[in-house]
């Protein structure tokens, strides 16, 4: 199949990863989100995405109810000093290892919606670790947003992934899920991106200034109106963003698109007041006001 004409992703795909929260309804009902990453190196990664999927400094970020990050133990409280919103599961040595898969299976088979492999590092029993969990939550037909680092576990998996899952490269760790030259051109991207959908039997986001979405089946686009989100962490809040609404509208390929809409959104309005001057953290504080703007329900 060859994209001539893929469609723009709009207001509209927000508003349909947005439902109505019950009068009476707890956290739980609310929707489930787990964090795993970070490493002795990479620490900041799984704080923006937790903040980007739960409520921290008294605001409601995209709407789940409940959040829990899990990382090395070195590393918590790191974690634990950004907000005390944030649940931390301390895992057991400086790195993810295989001692950890006990825990995290434990917690994934808990969770609504996972977010995985953000700072996680490149150690081979990392990733080894990550892989058959990975594996595993598939199985048990879990969402799950798989980034950064966990797109290299991949090679150690023999089994395809599924349409709950949502896989976030930029343009460097597509090179890892679609072998030889991709192109340059607009054309030759989306091909790439289908064709890659389609081997993994997962949905692809591929991050850029023009993200490209796609489920295996058609082709979206987010263009962004700035260069603003060309910032460290930025890619970390998208997959927090994205795991949240997971949690909320259990659709994987739908949250791919409101957190993609969302992110560029927030990019450009912050663009528009602070040029190439943001931070991570900045989309984060944006999330609830611009949300705001798309919900359905006030």
């Amino acid at each position: 199949m060859i994209v001539t004409n893929p469609s723009t992703v709009g207001p509209k795909d927000v508003m349909r990863a947005l439902p109505r929260r019950e009068l009476y309804s707890s956290k739980k009902d609310n929707g489930k989100v787990l964090i795993i990453g970070g490493s002795d190196l990479f620490h900041g990664a799984p704080i923006l995405a937790s903040t980007a999927a739960y409520n921290t400094l008294g605001a409601l970020r995209v709407g789940a109810g409940y959040a829990i990050t899990c990382v090395p133990k070195n590393i918590v409280e790191s974690v634990r000093e950004l907000s005390p919103n944030i649940i931390v599961r301390p895992l057991s040595g400086q790195i993810i290892n295989p001692h950890d898969f006990a825990t995290l299976s434990k917690e994934a088979k808990k969770a609504d919606a996972i977010v995985i492999g953000i700072g996680i590092g490149r150690e081979k029993g990392s990733l080894m670790t990550i892989a058959k969990l990975i594996s595993y939550a598939a199985k048990l037909g879990k969402f799950m947003v798989i980034d950064a680092d966990a797109i290299d576990s991949l090679r150690f998996m023999d089994n395809r992934l599924n349409k709950n899952v949502v896989l976030t490269p930029n343009k460097n760790e597509f090179s890892l899920l679609h072998k030889g030259d991709v192109g340059s051109s607009e054309k030759d991207i989306y091909d790439a991106v289908l064709a890659a959908s389609r081997k993994f039997g997962a949905n692809i986001l591929l991050k850029g200034h023009r993200t490209v979405i796609s489920d295996g089946i058609m082709i979206k686009v987010v263009n962004a109106k700035s260069a603003a989100l060309a910032t460290m962490g930025s890619g970390d809040v998208l997959s927090g963003i994205i795991g949240g609404f997971m949690a909320l509208s259990k659709d994987a390929f739908g949250s791919a698109l409101a957190g993609a809409y969302l992110h560029a959104t927030i990019g450009d309005a912050l663009h528009r007041k602070m040029g190439d001057h943001i931070l991570a953290s900045d989309i984060i504080d944006q999330i609830p006001s611009t949300l705001r703007k798309f919900s359905r329900y006030g």
